[in-house]
């Protein structure tokens, strides 16, 4: 209800119209005269008993208030024409006029007063804007009179309304006066309630609507003889009032209850859009979603006991969120499940995307192509793998799959699932498209689908995915050590993502009752009492007191009476009844009077946890054990037990609870009998389908429970078969803990002679194993299965397989040597001989006959070749395994390693492995310093046609990471060198996507390295090296972390001489930099980061020492050279200046000038600046000043140019000291203040220290000259 200040003049102008005034008794003998159908007459009396209502309580405010008022004939009804009206002219009503007081309401916007749809199934009812105004001033005639009491103004107001809806007097006998000195007269008091017992009853025959009879009886009855005072009389006339605005409001609902009613039975018509007594809540996820939406994380956790309304309250506001542009991704765990959550996690972003074509407009959803390509790039298949409905979001996928068959064997570990999915997010949320992840009953899920959140949540890459993560949990079963408590825990440390926590309580006793007035289609004042019984007995817990609602109509203590359209109860009853604190056992006790059919039906759902595939109902259907199981399963539906919900579609519960209780109409001890009997009926009926892989897994669920009820030899191996289907199936989801489950059963299934009797199966089961313990860490499961298929498989063919995963495992172990022998050894087998040694000389020959064969490649000639057999494939395969190991073990074997799997490639034909052999030729003609710079741009050529058909003819992503570690060592002498390291930090995540770790901490090594040549942000390089040593940490890869903490090392040097950012080494820790084992393979590393920091830092004498022990190193990498090179020639300056090592020191620069000019030739980016430099720092020495100026400045631009801070920081560093060696001090100083410009770019504040004490000296001086005398004076 509202009002509005109208002053004369608006009103004056409204009156000015055409407008039709009669006094109301008038009005209402018209109104029936008129084609109005029966609901639109209701309405129409209704706003003008509404408007009497108003009226008489702002007479009240005037003067006081008589019985004479309170009639037909104080009232006048003003309506006007409405032309447009069609087919009947009718007037719409524009207000009310109060004779006796002048006062004047009128109806601020009418236009839908009165509508003729009300049978439309929206409420047609509207919040009415009234105003009231008095025409003239107020002489009130009545000073003399009291104001009549509240009770007697209620009844005749009554009386007043009862005339409205009947035009009948409710006492014909004796009209009643507003006199309370006639109350006590007894034999008015029995003529009085002889009319109110006639009142409801005439205002009924009359159709007058139940809640209108009602009101008005009470209303009546507040001035009865009866004492005590009928229950739900009103205390006021607001009351009145405001009772008759809801009606307006709602008329639909408690108007024409016909409508509401099905059948006259209660049903629970919670409206989907309505949430009760959860405003505040509410408000918190708007508020939370409106942060996401402005680019933050959030995390909603949202507790509360069972019933409490937490999935209703949240799908409340998920329904706003989808239509703001969010992508709300849902996923309800399930306690029977036997899938395991991260299963249906995937499967559930699996959902995403479909969910995201079927929304997005093209150019948005090219946005996300681009996104996804930019990110993935052409290992776009390893995101098919795990998603394989992105391929509809992104068509281009699908047809480059045709090209390349997607390997679906390799394992994924829980990083890789992590790491693809946390890029997928931030591909395709945005600020006007968020990705919300709700994940219903957290108390059933476990801490792998947890870790997968933390890591969406936790995205460093870019602070913030545009996620918004909600998810809900029993309170009561979520302990402080459960895998969602310390997931809040992990969260709020990371500082990522926003954190916070909602409890919910049971709903408020005025919100309870809102929502039984809402369910009996009542006025809330009439359902008060009831609504407080139920919320004592149920606590306000919203599912508890509905299914206690349910249970009253159940039993009949709640029952609609035909008679008084209307629901009736007695509350004394009700109050009496005892009633248990376990919502499951009104649930079950009226599941269990329910027909056989449906008992069974709904036995047969809550097997298969919260939902189910139709298709699974549909297959037990056609069973002779469940014939009638459709038919239950649409009663249940009917009862409201059960939904249809999804696409393909399934059967729902429609809470918990309810699913609980349907389970536990099977007896404990039947249970697990049950179960395997249903799973049984399904692999009968199913057995000649093609199946999907969800229905396999189904299947299996339900026969594992009772696995010794098989006790005939054909049936287990039949369900070891399918357990072993289901376990592929978790494979290609990552979810290693499930697959692993499976394969279990089915091994154990299998009969004691299964290697002779069932070969195939014993061995492919044996492999999923093996592969499944190796992506989840068990090395020991992995290598006793790998040992089952050595001892039991037939043929090397056959063992193939193993031998290849168990050499990775030996790789990924460290233990290099054995790695190498067994890949010898297979090789061997297979017909290959491998040589133990090869000598330079030998070397120096396989290259020359490498070059040979390579030189006249081209990709029109590769394509030309028939694809390779089977064996010379899988010799090429260990060939490249080999490769990889030796690369740490026997770099000397690399030449004939790769120059073999040329010639395979030329006699037997091509593969993926042929264009690995390329890049490993490549590799080699780049990086042995001792070849001519034809050889080196071979080698980039031959580099280059390799990677280009990799990409676009095969799918290579299983070994992506470790071919792009490769390349790189060709890459980095022609590409910039802050491009490789970006090159290598994609190599990382390629490596930890598909599971090869090895590789992605080699490729993190390279970023990391070439971050520090390109001069990147020395602070931000700590943070990332630190990152990657957590890591390292937790998959213990000793190797890889001990380079790591060579470079971590390097950067707090530089950083701050070590001070405050050195490594702390913790008690008992071992630091795997000093182990004998890891310094030798380092040797060449350590020499090159000891001249890196020496040269920095000053140590002139000590960057000598290692850039000599570095240049003696025979197999030196030629990258690392070029650059100590570098150093080194200008360190020989500052030397021959202080006329140390003046032979030596004179070849250095001549050796770094020559190799480095050369490597110019093919990089200008990485080399120009640093060849002006050396020049430059030559021309200073020998005293050429405009030249060493020009060179300077040359240095300058050069490195500016190419985005080296720290380099561009040294040349004016070295210029300054140029001019302060020549005297012009004030052009040293522009200089050490641009370099320290330069230095504190770099993040490094020991050189800004250094040269800040430059300048500082120079300042000294020249204040020390100005404070000399003048000798003159």
């Amino acid at each position: 209800m509202s009002f509005m200040n109208t002053d004369n003049n608006d009103t004056n102008q409204i009156m000015s119209n055409a407008i039709d005034e009669m006094p109301l008794s008038e009005w209402l003998e018209a109104e029936l005269g008129k084609n109005h159908d029966d609901k639109r007459l209701i309405i129409r009396k209704t706003t003008v008993a509404y408007a009497a209502a108003e009226l008489l309580q702002k007479s009240m405010t005037i003067a006081p208030l008589s019985a004479d008022k309170i009639s037909l004939d104080n009232f006048v009804v003003r309506t006007k024409k409405r032309q447009q009206l069609l087919p009947v002219a009718a007037e719409d009503i524009l207000g009310v006029d109060m004779i006796s007081e002048k006062l004047s309401l009128t109806f601020v916007d009418t236009s839908d007063l009165g509508r003729s749809s009300c049978d439309a199934e929206e409420e047609i009812g509207r919040n009415l804007v009234v105003s009231i105004t008095c025409p003239l001033p107020i002489t009130s005639n009545a000073s003399g009179f009291e104001q009549i009491k509240e009770s007697t103004i209620c009844h005749l107001f009554g009386i007043l309304l009862f005339q409205i809806y009947s035009n009948l007097d409710p006492f014909l006998e004796n009209k009643l006066e507003g006199d309370e000195t006639n109350s006590s007269d007894h034999s008015k008091n029995e003529i009085k309630n002889r009319g109110l017992q006639l009142t409801y009853s005439t205002l009924r025959e009359l159709g007058s609507p139940s809640n209108i009879c009602t009101a008005i009886q009470n209303l009546i009855e507040c001035k009865s003889g009866k004492l005590p005072r009928p229950r739900n009389t009103y205390s006021s006339l607001k009351e009145g009032s405001d009772d008759l605005h809801l009606l307006l409001l709602h008329p639909n609902r408690l108007l024409f209850t016909s409508n509401a009613i099905e059948d006259r039975q209660l049903k629970l018509r919670m409206q989907k859009k309505k949430l009760y007594g959860r405003d505040h809540e509410v408000s918190l996820i708007n508020d939370a979603f409106s942060r996401v939406c402005a680019g933050e994380s959030v995390a909603l956790f949202v507790g509360g006991f069972s019933g409490s309304g937490k999935t209703r309250l949240v799908e409340s506001v998920m329904t706003s969120v989808d239509a703001s542009g969010g992508y709300v991704l849902a996923q309800k765990f399930d306690q029977l499940a036997r899938g395991g959550p991260l299963l249906e996690l995937i499967a559930a972003f699996d959902r995403l995307c479909v969910l995201i074509q079927s929304r997005i407009c093209p150019q948005d959803l090219q946005i996300i192509v681009d996104r996804l390509t930019e990110t993935y790039g052409a290992d776009l298949s390893l995101l098919r793998r795990l998603l394989p409905k992105v391929a509809g979001l992104m068509p281009p996928l699908t047809t480059f799959e045709k090209q390349r068959p997607v390997q679906d064997d390799t394992p994924m570990n829980l990083q890789s699932v992590c790491f693809i999915l946390q890029n997928f997010v931030r591909a395709v949320s945005s600020r006007s498209h968020p990705v919300v992840i709700f994940l219903d009953d957290l108390q059933w899920c476990n801490s792998m689908a947890l870790e997968v959140i933390q890591h969406i949540l936790c995205d460093k890459a870019t602070g913030a995915s545009n996620c918004f993560f909600v998810g809900s949990y029993r309170s009561n079963e979520v302990t402080s050590n459960h895998a969602v408590s310390r997931l809040m825990k992990e969260l709020q440390a990371s500082k990522l993502c926003s954190v916070q926590k909602l409890m919910l309580d049971g709903v408020k006793s005025e919100d309870l009752n809102a929502l039984i007035s809402d369910e009996l289609c009542l006025l809330p004042r009439a359902t008060l009492g009831l609504s407080s019984i139920i919320h004592q007995k149920t606590e306000g817990n919203p599912f508890f007191f509905l299914e206690f609602l349910r249970s009253l109509v159940d039993r009949d203590l709640l029952k609609y009476s035909l008679d008084l359209n209307r629901w009736e109860w007695d509350e004394d009853l009700i109050r009496m009844e005892k009633i248990t604190n376990n919502v499951l056992f009104l649930l079950a006790n009226k599941m269990s009077r329910m027909k056989e059919d449906v008992q069974m039906a709904l036995r047969v759902l809550s097997s298969f946890g919260n939902d189910v595939n139709e298709k699974i109902i549909s297959y037990l259907n056609t069973t002779s054990k469940f014939a009638n199981i459709l038919a239950g399963v649409e009663e249940a539906i009917s009862d409201g037990y059960v939904s249809k919900v999804g696409e393909p579609l399934c059967y729902a519960f429609v809470h918990d609870k309810v699913k609980e209780a349907a389970y536990s109409l099977i007896p404990d001890g039947e249970k697990e009998d049950f179960h395997c009997m249903l799973g049984e009926a399904l692999r009968s009926v199913s057995k000649e389908d093609s199946l999907d892989d969800n229905t396999i897994i189904t299947i299996v669920d339900q026969i594992n429970h009772n696995l010794g009820r098989l006790k005939q030899r054909s049936l287990r191996l039949e369900v070891a078969s399918l357990n072993h289907m289901a376990g592929l199936a978790a494979m290609s989801r990552s979810d290693y803990g499930t697959a692993s489950t499976y394969l279990k059963v089915s091994l154990q299934l299998l009969p004691a002679d299964h290697w002779q009797s069932n070969y195939r199966l014993s061995l492919d089961s044996y492999m999923a194993t093996a592969k499944v313990a190796c992506a989840s860490g068990d090395m020991d499961k992995s290598d006793s299965a790998l040992k089952a298929v050595f001892r039991e498989a037939t043929s090397l063919e056959d063992k193939v397989e193993a031998y290849y995963l168990h050499v990775n495992l030996l790789h990924s172990q460290e233990r290099g040597e054995e790695a190498h022998l067994t890949c010898e050894d297979i090789l061997s087998q297979l017909g290959e001989s491998i040589p133990d040694h090869v000598t330079r000389e030998e070397s120096e020959k396989l290259i020359q006959e490498a070059i040979m064969l390579v030189s006249g490649l081209s990709e029109e000639k590769l394509v030309k070749l028939k694809e390779a057999d089977v064996n010379s494939q899988t010799i090429m395969r260990f060939l490249s395994l080999l490769g990889s190991i030796s690369y740490f073990s026997k770099p000397e074997l690399l030449p004939y390693l790769n120059l073999r799997t040329i010639q395979l490639t030329m006699e037997h034909g091509l593969c993926k492995y042929s264009l690995v052999g390329l890049v490993g030729i490549s590799i080699v003609l780049c990086n042995i310093k001792t070849l001519p710079k034809e050889c080196v741009q071979l080698g980039y050529k031959i580099g280059g046609l390799g990677m280009s058909m990799l990409r676009s003819k095969f799918d290579y992503s299983d070994i992506k990471s470790r071919v792009d570690h490769a390349y790189s060592y060709v890459l980095q002498h022609s590409d910039p060198v802050q491009k490789c390291a970006d090159r290598a930090r994609k190599g990382y995540e390629i490596g930890i996507a598909s599971g090869d770790t090895v590789f992605a901490f080699l490729n993190a090594n390279g970023a990391i390295r070439y971050s520090i040549l390109s001069g990147s942000k020395l602070p931000d390089l700590l943070l990332e090296t630190d990152k990657y040593l957590t890591l390292l940490g937790r998959h213990g890869n000793t190797l890889s972390r001990s380079y790591m903490l060579i470079y971590r090392d390097t950067i707090s040097f530089l950083i701050d001489n070590g001070e405050n950012t050195s490594r702390t080494i913790k008690n008992g820790e071992k630091d795997p930099a000093n182990e004998v084992p890891y310094l030798e393979r380092q040797a060449e590393t350590l020499s090159f980061h000891k001249v890196l920091q020496s040269f920095w830092l000053g140590y002139n004498d000590r960057c000598y020492h290692y850039s000599e022990k570095l240049l003696e190193t025979k197999d030196s990498g030629k990258h690392h050279r070029l650059v100590a090179l570098f150093y080194h020639g200008l360190n020989s300056f500052v030397l021959l200046r202080k006329g140390k090592f003046t032979k030596r020191c004179a070849q250095i620069y001549k050796i770094a000038h020559n190799e480095l000019k050369e490597a110019e030739a093919l990089s200008k980016w990485n080399y120009r600046n640093k060849v002006y430099l050396l020049e430059a720092e030559k021309y200073s020495y020998q005293g050429y000043t405009k030249e060493a100026r020009s060179s300077y400045g040359a240095a300058m631009m050069a490195a500016r140019c190419a985005r080296f801070p720290h380099e561009q920081g040294l040349a004016c560093e070295l210029a300054a000291f140029h001019c302060k060696r020549n005297g012009d001090f004030e052009q040293a100083r522009k200089f050490f203040e641009q370099a320290r410009i330069c230095y504190d770019k770099w993040g490094s504040s020991v050189k800004v220290e250094s040269v800040s004490n430059e300048i500082d000296q120079i300042s000294f001086r020249e204040s020390a000259i100005v404070d000399i005398p003048n000798e003159s004076a």
